[in-house]
């Protein structure tokens, strides 16, 4: 076979396989549907409170026998239904043992921090008090030994529930005189929203 012959066969299996190949692009039917404008966007967890930065309770020269009750407002305005639980960091001085702690949950027609002007208890134990004991022995240190708090009614927070609560710290009036010139430490109060696994 000379060069010449092998030139035309050539020719003639490429015109043959793209005349197969166009029969395949131009002899199918099709049809296509669409689901369009598919997205995933997340929840939010948020919470807040009305202290402005402020702390609760910066108390010198306390005496044996004295109270401070202080109020807070607590509210959550995530999208996902949350948990909330109350935990303390830090304290732990020479003073703490010897005072007690009243927390109540409710609410406050015109919330102003730290005042409790016009706290209305919720129905919760009847009194709306959550404790009522020693200072040290309420709240853990993280979110998991944490005291859980529901406002009245709910199962759980959803977004726009709030709580005001109210803690009353009172010195014992037998706070012996080691007590003198003794801190409580530095402690932090925390609120924490989780939601729901």
């Amino acid at each position: 076979m000379n060069k010449s012959n092998k030139l035309l066969i050539s020719a003639l299996l490429v015109g043959v396989l793209g005349s197969l190949v166009a029969l395949g692009v131009f002899g199918l039917f099709s049809a296509t549907t669409q689901n369009a404008g598919n997205e995933i966007s997340s929840g939010t967890v948020l919470i807040s409170d009305n202290d402005a930065g402020s702390a609760q309770f910066n108390v010198t020269n306390a005496k044996p026998g004295e109270s401070w009750e202080r109020c807070i407002k607590v509210t959550y305005n995530g999208s996902l239904p949350a948990d909330v639980h109350l935990y303390m960091t830090g304290g732990g001085g020479a003073l703490e043992p010897y005072l007690h702690l009243t927390l109540s949950q409710g609410t406050q027609a015109s919330p102003t921090f730290p005042s409790c002007a016009g706290f209305t208890p919720d129905n919760t134990n009847g009194t709306g008090v959550l404790y009522d004991g020693a200072a040290a022995g309420l709240l853990g240190s993280d979110y998991e030994t944490g005291l859980t708090v529901v406002p009245f009614g709910q199962e759980s927070w959803a977004s726009g529930s709030a709580l005001v609560f109210k803690e009353r710290l009172a010195l014992s009036a037998e706070a012996p005189d080691t007590a003198q010139g003794a801190t409580t430490g530095v402690f932090t109060l925390f609120a924490e929203a989780r939601n729901h696994a």
